[in-house]
């Protein structure tokens, strides 16, 4: 239709008012610059001490957004603020701060919505504008204020013909508009007698009247399910929408209309994904904005001392940018976004032309950020230490510092592990990522003033998002709105987070230019004067629809009722409520599907269909049905059901997955010989399932199979183990330990070289590595010193002089390590290191007390290690040989020799707890140290060895001793051991074959499932009786 203009009351003031606006100076202000007006009112007046009632309250979160809404409610209705102050206590505090938004009104030059509607009003009465005199259609139009019934009464005398309609039962809308127009409204649903035709028709007669209409069962014109949650309820309605395209329904005829946005929009998307049903989804609805939230989550790490978390927290929402070649932030021009705001879309002008952004450079495995997440390494920020221990830009420097400190510490530790060292490396690399791009972010944010105007405000963090944001536009609109507060402050920080918060969370996105040929899902507030020929309502469960109503909290209708009659009450929130399920069913031409879930998922709680889904059907009806029949019957009309999410009927499944399920769900209830074969199709469609069904066959049959590890080798597995021998290559002790637990662990852990996924600990407390590190480098640096000192082996007679060694070596070593690791919390760093302190002393104490013909010579004596500082100065980086081929490498702690007898003893020292089996051999194979090191120390130093021993240095262990012979015994026992390993490699047979309990605290978890120990109890264990007399001996 040419000539015609279509737009809201609010949008055509601002149209008309743009002049006005324009000779007065006055910049309009959006529901955003309202709200940040009155918190900067808030601000103000508690600075002047001249809130009284509000006081307590006034400075908390969600404070300034009640009030925005309550201040303009009294502007425009124009309330006075002096007779506000006479209603009461709440009033006279609004009062006070209505009269200090109207005084920051006028002193920013700022036209809120009561002010836009004044001169609109004026420009009406006198104005030429092309929209002046025109034929007007006032179509289902809502005067909702006082200023709004003044300006379309203005319109109404300046037009040529008028129409107006309104919705049948919007008795307060119909009184307005009759007020308004000066003439009687004409009832076109009342004339003559009434004729149903549908239960439709009958529902949108009937509904909320008092009288009751003739009892009539429903028809085909009116719908009523439920199904299992809101997720379940948007399958069936993306079911019932492909079945009426099926019969010839265009999509753009039917309209989904929703009460609660939030919870439906993203259920109906993904509905709307798998059944490929195009949807226009209105600017009515919102959604989360991960832009917005990474850019929440930076703004919260400034305001909470640069907290590690919230910038972690922004680094997981993938809105990094495209960095620079240096590594960090890119510098790049932000471009200028229009605001979205319905009070300045008219201003709305063509996106400025700016400088072509050059392609982003194609992202590989070495690429600093992958698809807008950044690689940093993993669980980092609970090692930074979060809040207000982290004091600023420097701070951060250090935790960066001690962290890649750390890891390069890590990195030299390991023992054999190439996969460990290519982790820590990869760790270094991503930390370097991480250095480049966080430190010129955080100096930033660091930098961010404590007060400032909002224009200074706003150019900060426009800069800002141009920094950290991948596609910042849509922070840039709403930082838009602000714009003509820019002369408003100071305000601080806190005040600017609250004020973007909403607005950042949850951001309206754009639908497409044109909605036809899509299914249209707005909120029941667009739904005025909108036709479909199928409408669905969905939700009408009590607390979704309708909304639980309440008074506005800052001014009570008892104070309301004082003032004026036309602020709206508690009551009119209720009638709103009703107003919205009219105008549902007004909008259904042919059919209203009406449906509720049974379910709250989230909480697991039941749900029933709310008092006006009741009411509709009583209204179509004509009577009001019992609970218990209507909740069997609205689940009796859905498809789905809650557990199993199909269809009964294979043919009305919306995607492959549903119609999979339901073939599946009829094949399992029917006998075995008359469903054979007839689910071999998903295997033929579905490579991925044969695949997973064909291996859970193999894991759970009683057989061994290569579902269990490497079981049946052929001749190429065979010869990639030879390289793996004993023999061929060294092992480190830990490793070999691994066998008795599990074959398959020591698969895992000592030939593929895998290693759990590391979940660093925050240094508040040391975690259990860090700790026996630092335990085990004090001990070393204490024996060199006594050795130094001629000390050892040690006497009781300078057990004062020992015991000062060790708190001065402590305090060495610990003052070096807090340098590399920067601890976060320096108390809490004390206290762990106090704890050390005793544990050392007390060991001391017991090692004094002892015999003393064995005398120290070698402490962290390495051997296939590579040689460094902190190891003994006769460590060997040839590897060990033993039992006629064996090679290890490792670290033995502590090397002692008795001079009668010219023996040497090994030990290892423990951290940790005490074992409660006692000790003989090697502890059910798991306990190889003491055998192992003991003639890996004899074949390096060529002196025998009587014994090795485990050493439990600390209160925990008890400083208690389990010592194990070297003889033939043992060395028979050790033989077996390493055989049995050997010959496990050889043969090609590393199965899950745990002990009892091993997957309990087992870093392979994730990998096997949960049910190996179960699982290989039915398998042959013939194959297994080398391994079971290895965990037999203890």
């Amino acid at each position: 239709m040419l000539g015609l203009h279509r737009m809201t009351p609010a949008q055509l003031a601002a149209a008309l008012a743009t002049e006005d606006l324009a000779e007065r100076g006055l910049a309009p202000l959006s529901r955003l610059g309202v709200q940040a007006l009155a918190s900067r009112c808030i601000h103000r007046c508690l600075q002047e001490k001249v809130l009284e009632y509000f006081r307590p309250v006034a400075g908390m979160p969600g404070f300034a957004r009640a009030l925005a809404a309550t201040l303009s409610e009294l502007r425009l209705e124009q309330i006075d603020p002096g007779e506000l102050a006479s209603s009461g206590e709440p009033g006279r505090d609004l009062s006070r701060l209505l009269g200090q938004f109207e005084a920051e009104l006028e002193a920013g030059g700022f036209a809120d919505l009561a002010r836009t509607y004044q001169l609109a009003t004026e420009s009406t009465r006198k104005s030429t504008s092309r929209f002046i005199g025109l034929p007007l259609f006032l179509l289902d139009v809502r005067i909702r204020s006082s200023l709004e019934k003044q300006f379309i009464r203005a319109l109404v005398n300046r037009a040529s013909v008028v129409l107006a309609t309104a919705i049948p039962g919007d008795e307060e809308g119909k009184r307005a508009l009759e007020d308004v127009l000066a003439v009687e409204a004409e009832d076109l649903d009342n004339q003559g007698t009434v004729v149903f035709k549908g239960s439709l028709d009958r529902a949108r007669h009937c509904l909320f009247r008092v009288e009751e209409p003739p009892v009539k069962e429903l028809d085909d014109s009116l719908e009523f399910f439920s199904a299992a949650g809101e997720g379940a309820e948007c399958v069936e309605i993306a079911r019932r929408i492909l079945q009426a395209a099926n019969d010839g329904v265009a999509f753009d005829q039917v309209g989904i209309l929703l009460r609660n946005p939030l919870i439906y929009q993203p259920q109906l998307e993904d509905a709307f994904r798998r059944a490929g049903i195009p949807g226009y989804f209105s600017r009515g609805t919102v959604r989360p904005d991960p832009a917005g939230r990474a850019f929440l989550a930076l703004l919260a790490s400034a305001a909470e001392g640069l907290s590690a978390s919230r910038f972690a927290e922004y680094l997981s929402l993938g809105q990094v940018p495209y960095v620079a070649d240096t590594g960090g932030p890119p510098k790049k021009v932000t471009p200028w976004v229009t605001p979205g705001d319905e009070a300045q879309m008219v201003f709305k002008t063509a996106e400025v032309e700016t400088e072509e952004t050059p392609p982003a450079p194609p992202e590989t495995d070495e690429s600093p950020v992958i698809a807008g997440t950044l690689r940093a390494p993993v669980h980092w920020e609970r090692l930074l230490v979060d809040a207000a221990v982290i004091g600023g830009k420097d701070r951060w420097m250090r935790r960066l510092d001690g962290l890649d400190q750390e890891l390069r510490l890590k990195l030299q530790e390991v023992e054999d592990e190439m996969t460990q060292k290519q982790h820590l490396e990869s760790q270094l690399e991503r930390l370097a990522h991480l250095r480049n791009f966080a430190i010129p972010v955080v100096g930033f944010l660091d930098d961010l003033p404590r007060q400032a105007s909002w224009g200074e405000w706003l150019d900060l963090l426009r800069k800002l998002a141009g920094m950290v944001l991948r596609k910042p536009e849509s922070v840039l609109a709403v930082l838009a709105e602000l714009e003509p507060m820019r002369e408003v402050g100071p305000v601080g920080l806190g005040e600017v987070q609250e004020i973007l918060a909403d607005r950042l969370r949850f951001l309206r996105t754009e639908p497409p230019e044109r909605r036809y040929g899509r299914v249209f899902v707005g909120t029941l507030e667009e739904a005025a004067a909108c036709s479909f020929e199928i409408v669905f309502l969905p939700g009408l469960a009590e607390g979704i629809f309708p909304k639980k109503t309440l008074e506005d909290p800052l001014l009570l209708d008892e104070y309301r009722q004082k003032l004026s009659s036309a602020l709206p009450l508690r009551q009119d929130k209720s009638e709103e409520e009703r107003l919205l399920l009219r105008m549902g069913c007004a909008a259904a031409q042919r059919k209203l599907v009406v449906s509720y879930p049974r379910m709250d998922v989230a909480q697991g709680r039941a749900r029933v269909p709310s008092l006006y889904a009741l009411e509709l059907l009583r209204a179509a009806e004509g009577r009001l049905p019992d609970l218990g029949q209507l909740e069997r019957r609205a689940a009796e009309a859905a498809q789905s059901r809650l557990g199993w999410p199909s269809p009964r009927i294979p043919e009305k499944a919306i995607d492959d997955t549903e119609y999979d399920l339901a073939v599946l769900d009829g094949l399992l209830h029917n006998p075995h010989q008359t469903v054979k074969g007839k689910g071999r199709f998903l295997l033929e469609v579905n490579p991925y399932l044969a695949r997973s069904l064909r291996a859970r066959h193999k894991r759970w049959r009683p057989q061994w199979s290569d579902a269990d590890g490497i079981v049946a080798a052929d001749a190429r597995t065979r010869e990639t183990l030879e390289r793996h021998r004993l023999s061929s290559r060294p092992y480190s002790v830990t490793a070999l330990q691994s066998y008795a637990a599990c074959p398959y662990r020591f698969l895992l852990y000592g030939i593929h070289h895998l290693r759990p996924r590391e979940e660093a600990v925050a240094i508040q407390q040391l975690d259990p590595l860090t700790r026996g590190r630092l335990f085990h480098a004090a001990q070393f640096e204490l024996f060199r010193r006594l050795s130094q000192a001629g000390l050892l082996p040690t006497r009781s007679e300078y057990l004062d002089r020992i015991l000062s060694l060790v708190d001065e070596t402590l305090d060495r070593v610990a003052a070096e390590c807090a340098e590399r690791l920067a601890p976060a919390i320096p108390r809490i760093w004390e206290s762990e290191i106090e704890d050390l302190r005793v544990d050392l002393r007390c060991w001391m104490r017991e090692v004094v007390n002892q015999e003393q013909s064995w005398k120290p010579i070698h402490y962290e004596f390495s051997f296939g290690l590579p040689l460094q500082r902190d190891r003994d100065s006769s460590s060997r980086a040839e590897d060990a040989v033993i039992m006629d081929g064996v090679r290890l490498r490792g670290s033995i702690d502590l090397i002692e020799y008795d001079e009668s007898r010219k023996v040497l003893r090994v030990t290892d020292h423990k951290t940790g707890k005490l074992p409660q089996a006692r000790l003989q051999f090697i502890g059910n194979g798991e306990i190889l140290q003491p055998l192992l090191y003991g003639w890996a120390a004899e074949d390096l130093l060529g002196i025998p060895v009587e014994s090795g021993r485990l050493y439990y240095c600390t209160q925990r262990g008890e400083f208690q001793q389990q010592s194990v012979l070297l003889n033939d015994l043992s060395r028979r026992v050790i033989q077996q051991v390493t055989g049995t390993i050997d010959q496990a490699i050889a043969r090609g047979f590393l199965p899950a074959a745990p002990r009892r309990d091993a997957c309990q605290n087992c870093d392979y978890h994730l990998v096997c499932g949960p049910y190996e120990e179960i699982r290989t109890r039915s398998k042959p264990g013939k194959e297994l009786e080398p391994l079971e007399e290895i965990r037999r001996i203890s």
